[in-house]
């Protein structure tokens, strides 16, 4: 990513800040002002409604208003990282001369004050989550959400796709291309509301036929690795209606229509991952067998985070305020980590990427892994990761704050991503996660 000026002596229009002389340590003024995203030029429902959270050094905090200033004192010389936080998916930072760097550096002098700004814009957009239910046999090999005639996603037939950058008002959606066999529960058209900053959610089901007929039989087998295993097992459930308990290396069997037979396993406990898909497909042939085994690994409860996503509203193409990221970590130091910003753009016309794993760089490591975090609502679904990434040419300390603070869809997941550079020049993301989710295991 590329490093950005330091805000110590940042120009404030229209005359230079001034600094204080301080006898103490050095003092740190956050000046964070929020405007309306064009076209809500009067929109005060777009506005975030509680405010922010300034952050310093990931390890002191303040709450400020969507207009305000806080200061910290006697903070150390050298340099520092600042960080606004709390800010809802519908609005965005972009700081003249720092653009959308949220963490960033600041480097102070002891005796002198340093000031550092965030501006932002607020605008009515929203999102939407959309989850398919089938039930049944042959369920197809997948379906189509459009909304509002326009914007359209390939859904599973259990699955789910968010979209983003809604405007906030009611909004049509259509589910299309449901197999022939399907029948989908009410209708496939339904009106839903955004509202700004918030996540919609909303949820299509259908009723699949068999394509052919006859029985058979399948069976189902479980493998459980790892540590901590689940106690108390799972459950099985075959076309989404026919369940049975299920020992953590056990089996079950089932007489099922002849068919593509969707199986999915639930109860597995919140530090164990199924491997694979879940649910998956098994096709049983008439009066034959269909076997499937369903892998489960464990780990000590919070030894392991991962998530896969998007910071931001609307796609991610070139110079869209748009980051993929992608991570599984664990506490023993192995696993990796990718970020991707959009928004960034190189020279050569590379899009920015910043990554810690030894399988594609030897140089690259994990370092540290923190079981908690202040910086999420709830500081035991927070885990903090420290690594040295390479970032183009360069190797660069870089830390994530990730919070597993919502299921899925629920928009509460956050993620910080902040770059060491000396002098001012740290850089960073963050935001909640508008698309994807992060798991805490």
């Amino acid at each position: 990513m590329l490093a950005v000026a330091s805000a110590c002596n940042e120009p404030q229009s229209p005359e230079q800040r001034p600094q204080a002389l301080l006898t103490d340590g050095a003092t740190l003024a956050v000046d964070v002002t929020t405007t309306f995203a064009f076209p809500d030029v009067s929109s005060t429902s777009s506005m975030d409604p509680d405010g922010y959270t300034v952050w310093v050094d990931g390890s002191t905090s303040q709450a400020v208003g969507t207009n305000g200033v806080v200061t910290f004192s006697g903070l150390a010389g050298g340099d520092h990282e600042v960080a606004l936080y709390g800010i809802a998916p519908n609005c965005g930072v972009s700081t003249p001369d720092k653009g959308p760097n949220n963490p960033r550096g600041v480097s102070l002098i002891t005796g002198v004050g340093g000031s550092a700004d965030f501006s932002l814009a607020c605008g009515s957009w929203g999102e939407l989550f959309v989850t398919t239910n089938a039930t049944g046999v042959d369920l197809g090999g997948g379906y189509t959400v459009t909304v509002d005639g326009g914007a359209s996603q390939t859904i599973a037939p259990n699955g789910n796709v968010t979209f983003t950058l809604l405007y906030a008002t009611s909004h049509t959606v259509v589910l299309s291309g449901v197999a022939g066999n399907c029948t989908v529960n009410g209708l496939n058209t339904q009106q839903v509301n955004v509202s700004a900053g918030q996540t919609a959610s909303l949820t299509f089901s259908a009723s699949c036929a068999p394509l052919g007929s006859g029985t058979g039989t399948l069976t189902i087998t479980t493998g459980t690795t790892g540590a901590n295993p689940d106690p108390d097992g799972y459950t099985v459930t075959v076309d989404g209606t026919a369940s049975q308990a299920i020992a953590t290396n056990g089996s079950a069997t089932f007489t099922v229509p002849a068919g593509a037979n969707p199986v999915a396993l639930s109860g597995v406990a919140s530090n164990c991952s199924v491997s694979g898909a879940n649910p998956g497909t098994v096709t049983v042939p008439a009066g034959g067998t269909g076997t499937a085994t369903l892998g489960v690994t464990c780990f000590v409860p919070g030894a392991r985070v991962s998530g896969t996503g998007q910071l931001g509203l609307g796609s991610p193409t070139p110079h869209q305020n748009v980051q993929i990221f992608d991570f599984d970590v664990r506490a023993d130091l192995t696993g990796r980590f990718s970020i991707t910003a959009y928004d960034d753009i190189h020279p050569d016309g590379s899009i920015a990427n910043v990554f810690a794993d030894a399988s594609r760089d030897p140089a690259t490591f994990i370092k540290a892994y923190r079981t908690s975090s202040s910086a999420c609502s709830d500081p035991s679904h927070g885990v903090e990761l420290d690594a040295i990434g390479r970032d183009g040419p360069e190797l660069v300390p870089f830390t994530v704050i990730a919070c597993d603070d919502g299921p899925q869809g629920s928009g509460r997941d956050f993620l910080s991503f902040f770059i060491f550079k000396p002098s001012a020049g740290g850089i960073g993301r963050s935001g909640m996660v508008t698309s994807g989710d992060i798991v805490k295991n």
